[in-house]
């Protein structure tokens, strides 16, 4: 009979909300939610992820559990697990991999959320029979972690996979990294709701001007989505347009590395019926022949809410 497989710890670290799951093998057994409290700063931040360890390790014992893997947003160290960066969370050298491995006697390892969701891809997703693939998610920003020859990319400065930041236009938008045109600003959920607002300002006539009740902080992805889905063309244009930038940059990861399959995923994909045959035509487009050669080349993640979660148990299973 074979041994089953040693439990380990997973835990997604947002902004606003931690989820933290005990897992076996790609299954999560039980998880919890909390609130981050960011704002209460670093130490609040960890008691709420030790309360949050408690709560799922409940009835087990610690010399079962193989190790804990983070996902957190920011530029991460993965050798000792500091967030060098994360602005969501207001930190900078933040020692969170080793408070935690301190605190709880447990190994601990930290990575980049998208990087960790596209472990989770590659283990048990949409990725698992893949050696070489992206898998890109398109929120609020843009990130995006690679696979090549089986192995995730993480770059000799641990920045590799930045998509999010390729320049489209040196004279286009501010992206919220302070450089222009970058594809973040024209292709996420913030650079789609920026152009809608820049657009209103210009005086151009819409229905989400309504739906907004005339307040640009009310102009958001689902309103966008709502106006689109009664034919407001300004919906359509703005939704269009990430579609446009989406199958640009899909067609440059095509022709540079030439991956099997780029996944797509992130909270932009409730709005995928209307941006992905713009996407897909305009990559299609833009691709080399020798790259394209009629395969399938864009598909669907297949984790929504869990991929951070499962990636970071997935580095001790």
């Amino acid at each position: 009979m074979a041994k089953q497989k040693k439990l380990s710890l997973g835990i997604d670290l947002g902004g606003t909300k931690i989820a933290a799951g005990l897992c076996r093998d790609g299954e999560i057994l039980k998880k919890v939610i909390f609130p981050t409290h960011a704002a209460a700063g670093f130490d609040s931040v960890i008691s709420v992820i030790l309360g949050a360890v408690e709560k799922v390790v409940d009835g087990h014992d610690h010399k079962d559990i193989a190790g804990l893997g983070i996902g957190s947003a920011g530029q991460i160290n993965p050798v000792t697990g500091e967030v060098i960066y994360a602005p969501n969370l207001k930190w900078q050298n933040a020692p969170l991999g080793s408070t935690l491995a301190k605190a709880l006697k447990l190994k601990v390892q930290v990575l980049n959320d998208v990087r960790a969701a596209t472990l989770a891809e590659h283990r048990y997703g949409n990725g698992r029979d893949l050696e070489n693939f992206a898998n890109i998610f398109v929120g609020t920003g843009i990130g995006s972690g690679f696979v090549l020859n089986g192995q995730l990319v993480h770059g000799s400065t641990n920045s590799a996979g930045e998509i999010g930041h390729i320049c489209m236009d040196p004279e286009g938008p501010v992206c919220g990294c302070g450089n222009k045109g970058c594809l973040e600003a024209y292709a996420s959920g913030t650079g789609m709701e920026n152009y809608v607002k820049a657009e209103l300002k210009k005086g151009r006539k819409s229905l989400i001007k309504e739906l907004a009740e005339s307040k640009f902080e009310n102009v958001r992805g689902p309103l966008i989505g709502k106006a689109a889905e009664q034919g407001d063309e300004l919906a359509l244009a703005a939704i269009d347009r990430v579609g446009e930038y989406l199958g640009l940059a899909l067609a440059n990861i095509h022709t540079l590395i030439n991956p099997e399959m780029i996944l797509l995923g992130g909270g932009m994909m409730a709005l995928k019926q209307y941006f992905m045959p713009t996407m897909l035509r305009t990559m299609k487009k833009h691709i080399l022949p020798v790259a394209d050669q009629g395969r399938e080349l864009v598909r669907e993640a297949r984790f929504e809410n869990d991929a951070v979660l499962l990636g970071g148990a997935a580095i001790f299973a």
